[in-house]
């Protein structure tokens, strides 16, 4: 009896400590408020006829392309955060007088976006806004027990994404009948007529692609090509070609099928625009993307060949690389060899492919065009440039450290005479070498080479008059232009 008797006890104590824990654990849930949503109640429509086919992961069985054939459209929805209201106060005050058996309450927004795209470009977009409220305790479990929600800030999101998509619905097919009416009311005919509409109501309309496709239907039949390439440059006009007319019409400005096809018969050499092509692709900072051969295809391609553009030159008009030796090759402005080879650039070739002959670079060059200093260097090497700003600098911070008693002080002195002395001399000793140099109009002035990064100008005066007897002189008043040169001149190979 006693061992049954302590075995209930042990229950007991254990059930208490069970119902101790729920009491005391805190939590926090989630719940939307769908009164919050700042859209009218839906119900207005059901579905609606559209002049485009959809492609996207939002696939509204509500939007009924009227062809198969329409133009594809995509559809995207996405949610922002828009912020919580703000502290409550006094909900938190509850929170705290209770030692949070009150919950602590707060409200965050959303932003519910409905869009329609083409070609990277908006035509229309429903916005709807709504609010989660989350409750928060930090000891006992009242926020689920009194709030009815057991669900996760995520699962909220997910049933008010639900709630607003009636909502959506009823904008977006509202947005396309307006813009029907604008479209059918415009009935624009003629390829002037389609023009004023792109510029106006139908720039941002659902309507636009098939102003467009109306625009390409009025081609001749006599000089299509001409009349294609008069109106590729109407946002999205190419994309929807036929593929034979936009492979004639793909690649930047100047190097399109039709641009090499013209250049050629007016007697220009097929390796003049090769180089014109490799030199036009994007270095590593551009995009690639944009305005090369974004888009162009084997088909594209064949199609080119077949009209008797070379294949050299067609081969080359894609988005891929080219290889280092014959880019390297494109810059020098030779491409071959005297046996017709692609030639591979020497060193000096490469070396003067980083500066630039003109003084409009970021940086200018110490020596000129004739390897000898810049007259600017002289002054600067003359006026002892290069021991005279270490006074500066200290003089500088200095003075800007002010008073003696602040450099006692732990940390401050030590902040004072280094972090903002170090840039403020650093400042005040390239003023005086700029001043010393005879200032910056004559510095330009007497430079005729520059450099667009500082790495390229130190790997080239390094590689070229690193061996002179002047280069050190050069380097130290140099440097007290660029105090960058200094680290840049160490890592240059």
């Amino acid at each position: 009896m006693e061992t049954k008797g302590a075995a209930f006890a042990a229950a007991g104590r254990a059930l208490v400590s069970l119902v101790m824990v729920f009491l005391l654990a805190g939590c926090q849930v989630y719940q939307f408020d769908p009164n919050s949503v700042s859209a009218e109640n839906p119900g207005s429509y059901t579905t609606g006829t559209v002049p485009f086919t959809i492609v996207g992961e939002e696939r509204p069985d509500w939007l009924v392309p009227e062809s198969p054939d329409a133009p594809e459209v995509m559809v995207t929805r996405t949610t922002e955060t828009k912020g919580s209201t703000g502290f409550n106060g006094a909900s938190f005050f509850g929170y705290m007088v209770t030692l949070s058996l009150i919950p602590y309450y707060d409200e965050v927004q959303y932003e519910d976006i409905y869009a329609l795209s083409w070609q990277g470009e908006t035509l229309l977009e429903s916005r709807v806004t709504y609010s989660i409220d989350s409750y928060l305790s930090l000891y006992f479990p009242t926020p689920m027990m009194f709030m009815g929600s057991l669900n996760d800030e995520a699962a909220e999101q997910a049933v008010a994404r639900d709630f607003i998509t009636n909502h959506h619905k009823d904008s977006v097919l509202a947005l396309i009948d307006g813009q029907r009416r604008e479209f059918e009311q415009a009935n624009p005919e003629t390829a002037a007529e389609i023009a004023a509409y792109l510029k106006a109501g139908g720039a941002n309309s659902v309507y636009r692609p098939s102003a467009v496709l109306r625009l390409i239907d009025l081609a001749p039949e006599t000089d299509t090509l001409a009349y294609h390439a008069a109106n590729s440059l109407v946002p999205g006009y190419v994309d929807l070609l036929p593929a034979r007319y936009q492979a004639w019409l793909i690649g930047p400005e100047g190097l399109r099928g039709i641009d090499l096809k013209t250049q050629l018969a007016e007697g220009t050499d097929p390796d003049q625009l090769l180089v014109r092509m490799l030199n036009a692709y994007p270095d590593q900072s551009g995009d690639v993307q944009s305005g090369y051969y974004t888009g162009m295809t084997r088909a594209h391609r064949e199609t080119l060949k077949e009209a008797g553009l070379p294949e050299g030159l067609v081969d080359r008009m894609t988005n891929e690389p080219p290889s280092a030796q014959l880019l390297a090759a494109a810059k020098t402005g030779k491409l071959r060899d005297d046996s017709g080879n692609i030639r591979i650039p020497t060193e000096e070739e490469l070396l003067e492919q980083l500066v630039r002959q003109d003084n409009q670079g970021k940086f200018l060059s110490p020596y000129t065009s004739d390897d000898v200093l810049a007259e600017w260097v002289n002054s600067a090497i003359n006026a002892n440039i290069g021991a005279t700003v270490g006074t500066g600098l200290g003089a500088a911070a200095g003075a800007y450290a002010g008073e003696k008693a602040l450099e006692q002080v732990p940390f401050v002195g030590s902040f004072l005479g280094g972090a903002i002395g170090a840039e403020i001399g650093k400042s005040a000793g390239r003023e005086t070498a700029i001043s010393a140099s005879g200032g910056w109009e004559a510095i330009r002035a007497s430079s005729d080479r520059s450099f667009d990064d500082i790495h390229s100008m130190a790997r080239y005066l390094k590689a070229k008059y690193g061996h002179t007897g002047n280069f050190k002189n050069a380097m130290e008043a140099t440097r007290q232009i660029y105090p960058e040169l200094a680290e840049a001149l160490a890592s240059a190979y």
